[in-house]
């Protein structure tokens, strides 16, 4: 991808995030990702929701084995629901970057509400092209947001770079399965790309493949494609309160634009896609070469 057509998806996954900020947090509250359920329970309802999605970010702190008190980069860090996880149960000093200004506005609020405002602080910034020291960071963290950076070879190498000997990638991401797709299973993932406002998905498989070319070592992936998928449960996803309202959500699109209706759109298609087999999910963990 071309360096204007970077900036120009950037914009849009910008404007996806300003638009949808508010939506997010109050149907899902500061966890604006999957939940985790262990293999056949099933969600009782939104309330539910934090419970679970609390359980994401405690199961790839134990999948990345993340230790108490490191230094973090959280990559697209959202409103900083992790980040604020992150930084008060494990006591790590937090610099989240994400590239909504008005996320980065409230993950700040979030943080000083939480009283962990001296660890956890957030800026609007490409993490492709960000400001920080070689071996800046002990951990990298990447909850759901590695999907919408297009060159993800050039992600894992840039990371490198972040991370002091020693150091480890945590992330969890949306993904596809492994292997060429059917025609019609490329037409589902095509809009769910569309309305998420993602270039495209990698298999687990090639994350691991892209971690090694980079140069990672202790490479491993995990498949939690069936503890997730009920977060796109009509009801316990919650937008059927809208969806049941259509007027609101067209006062919406007249408000904030066309883009805001994504956030409708993406639920049932995650479902089918989840359903069929054709939509993943999954955490990667690597470590940085210890020098000789």
């Amino acid at each position: 991808m071309t360096a204007d057509a970077s900036s120009v998806l950037n914009a849009a996954v910008e404007r996806y995030y300003d638009t949808t900020l508010d939506l997010y947090e109050e149907l899902w509250g500061e966890h604006v990702h999957h939940g985790f359920w262990d293999p056949g329970e099933r969600p009782q309802g939104g309330a539910e929701r934090k419970e679970a999605t609390d359980r994401l970010v405690r199961e790839l702190v134990a999948f990345a084995g993340i230790p108490a008190g490191s230094r973090v980069l959280d990559v697209g860090c959202g409103i900083g629901g992790p980040a604020l996880y992150l930084a008060g149960e494990l006591g790590c000093t937090v610099e989240g970057v994400t590239l909504s200004a008005d996320q980065a506005k409230r993950a700040n609020e979030k943080a000083r509400e939480a009283g962990v405002a001296e660890r956890a602080t957030f800026i609007q910034q490409d993490a492709m092209t960000n400001t920080f020291p070689d071996e800046s960071f002990d951990v990298v963290w990447a909850l759901e947001s590695l999907m919408h950076i297009p060159d993800r070879l050039a992600f894992f190498t840039e990371m490198k770079r972040l991370l002091r000997p020693g150091g480890t990638i945590a992330i969890a991401t949306w993904s596809q399965k492994d292997g060429e797709l059917t025609a019609e299973e490329t037409k589902l993932v095509d809009l769910v790309l569309k309305h998420q406002v993602m270039p495209s998905f990698s298999s687990l498989e090639e994350h691991e493949r892209l971690a090694v070319a980079a140069g990672f070592d202790a490479v491993s992936f995990v498949d939690w494609t069936e503890n997730v998928a009920n977060s796109w449960d009509p009801e316990f996803a919650m937008i059927k309160r809208f969806e049941k309202g259509r007027s609101l959500m067209m006062d919406l699109a007249r408000e904030r634009g066309v883009d805001v209706l994504g956030f409708f759109y993406a639920g049932p298609l995650m479902l089918k896609g989840f359903e069929t087999g054709v939509l993943t999910y999954g955490a990667v963990r690597a470590t940085k070469p210890v020098r000789a």
